[in-house]
């Protein structure tokens, strides 16, 4: 047989084994748990991760849930009182994108977030990201003003670091310190943290917990038949997604196309966390 066709052959078994996969370790579809879908960039400028979406392509996703009667409510009212018709909209990193681009579009919706800053980056430059220039984060009157208008504002840590490769104390300065500086900033507390590339281990669940947090997300559950509130998941969209993407996952009625949207997101996560987000 040619190999070109033995190529051809082999994609759609691994898709398959792929999918299996998925589905028997974390147990199909997250029925019991609350809706919550991320995004990174808000912005027409590229860069090479492909964590991005178009200004346009937020504009459709943002319409699509408000035509189809989704609400957006307090980041604990939703955590603790969700149903199939609320969502909470995340935005990992804060850039500066997301209060010029995706904040105006949210507002003209009735729509709020949850932002996380890098803390130790606030009003700084992006300088890790390629293709398109540099990205700048939330500077804290950005960040005040998304607060006073309902936006909820959680923790990503000082500098975005793998907290797995962290000692003791290392951990709890990034948990705390950013911590305590967002609550300075907002005046409101800070009860909740975004793990960095949403990698975590049950030593950092420990100290999520002894920085005073209620809980804490990662990139997606570890099963979606037990919600671990130290490790909640989320849904990410990017570059290469469109509304019939995001409609498979927060209708959560196909278990085959909603295998194949989380298995994609898994993949791509997984890939993120090669990059040095860090560099300075």
């Amino acid at each position: 047989m040619d190999e070109s066709y033995l190529i051809l052959l082999l994609i759609p078994i691994f898709y398959i084994i792929g999918w299996f996969i998925w589905y028997f370790r974390t147990g199909g579809i997250p029925y019991n748990s609350p809706r919550i879908i991320s995004f990174h960039k808000i912005t027409n400028k590229p860069e090479f991760g492909g964590t991005f979406c178009t200004n346009s392509q937020f504009k459709k996703f943002m319409e699509f849930l408000s035509k189809n009667k989704y609400i957006t409510i307090d980041l604990e009212k939703h955590l603790n009182h969700y149903n199939d018709k609320t969502v909470s909209i995340f935005f990992d990193d804060a850039h500066e994108d997301i209060y010029n681009n995706a904040f105006p579009i949210m507002k003209t919706l009735g729509f709020t977030g949850v932002i996380a800053p890098v803390t130790g980056f606030i009003g700084e430059k992006n300088l890790w990201d390629r293709g398109g220039g540099v990205f700048r984060h939330m500077n804290e009157e950005q960040i005040r003003i998304l607060s006073e208008n309902g936006f909820d504002v959680i923790s990503h840590t000082m500098t975005h670091r793998d907290l797995r490769k962290l000692t003791d104390k290392e951990l709890l300065y990034e948990m705390s310190e950013s911590k305590q500086i967002l609550e300075s900033i907002i005046k409101k507390k800070v009860d909740y943290i975004l793990y960095p590339y949403g990698l975590y281990n049950n030593r950092i669940r420990f100290f999520a917990k002894k920085a005073g947090y209620k809980g804490a997300f990662a990139s997606y559950n570890k099963s979606n038949k037990i919600i671990d509130k130290y490790a909640m998941g989320r849904n990410t969209m990017y570059i290469i997604d469109n509304v019939f993407d995001l409609k498979i996952l927060i209708e959560r009625k196909s278990l085959l196309l909603y295998g194949h949207e989380e298995t994609k997101g898994r993949i791509i996560n997984w890939f993120s966390r090669f990059s040095e987000v860090i560099k300075i």
